[in-house]
């Protein structure tokens, strides 16, 4: 009995020795762990990212259809430019606003189409090339407050200066103060536009 007695004191001193040693290693665990708000995840160190590269300019072209401009602005219609220069090639129409008229481009209006037809008659027109360009604006081509029709616009009709993506301008009517144009390409090419108060031209990558 003696020595049972003995063995019980020893084995229950072991297991109090344990006891603190585990709870002394479970409250340094707890002391090395961040408090955290009741339902939100403990705090983590956050990585670094990395910045990205700086990313190109995006391209000012397009080959969607463009509307754009103010019917305030319904100026004289009075001539078209062409050039080809620095691997673009150009074409200007020019206005003259009226001196009231707000600093908007006129109403205007930008397609590709599969063909060109007349404006106002809706007839087929042929011009050189593989993909076609109508563009359209409200200006006055054609005076008709008076008691005949002046031509205010007096310049060629059909421009057909061959240019590597610009081939062909022609004019395509003009009904009701719509002014249209048609324009003949290579091929498809997006274009840069630029429209003022006084003139809308477009650019085109010379192929």
């Amino acid at each position: 009995r003696i020595r049972s007695t003995r063995l019980f004191w020893a084995y229950t001193c072991v297991m109090r020795i344990v006891a603190v040693l585990v709870g002394a290693m479970l409250l340094a665990g707890c002391a090395q762990r961040e408090p955290t708000v009741e339902g939100q995840p403990p705090a983590e160190t956050p990585t670094p990212v990395e910045s990205p590269a700086e990313s190109p300019a995006p391209s000012n072209t397009t080959c969607e259809t463009v509307n754009g401009g103010n019917p305030s602005n319904l100026p004289r219609f009075t001539e078209v430019e062409l050039e080809s220069e620095d691997g673009v090639d150009r074409i200007t129409f020019e206005f003259e606003p009226e001196a009231s008229a707000p600093n908007r481009p006129p109403w205007h209006h930008i397609s590709f189409q599969d063909e060109l037809i007349t404006e106002g008659e809706g007839k087929p027109v042929e011009v050189e090339g593989n993909a076609f360009v109508v563009v359209s604006f409200q200006a006055i081509g054609v005076d008709l407050s008076g008691e005949e029709p002046v031509e205010v616009y007096t310049g060629p009709k059909e421009f057909t200066p061959g240019y590597p993506t610009l081939i062909e301008a022609e004019h395509l009517g003009d009904f009701e103060a719509q002014v249209s144009w048609g324009l003949g390409l290579a091929e498809k090419t997006c274009f840069v536009l630029e429209a003022r108060r006084d003139r809308i031209t477009l650019e085109f990558p010379s192929a």
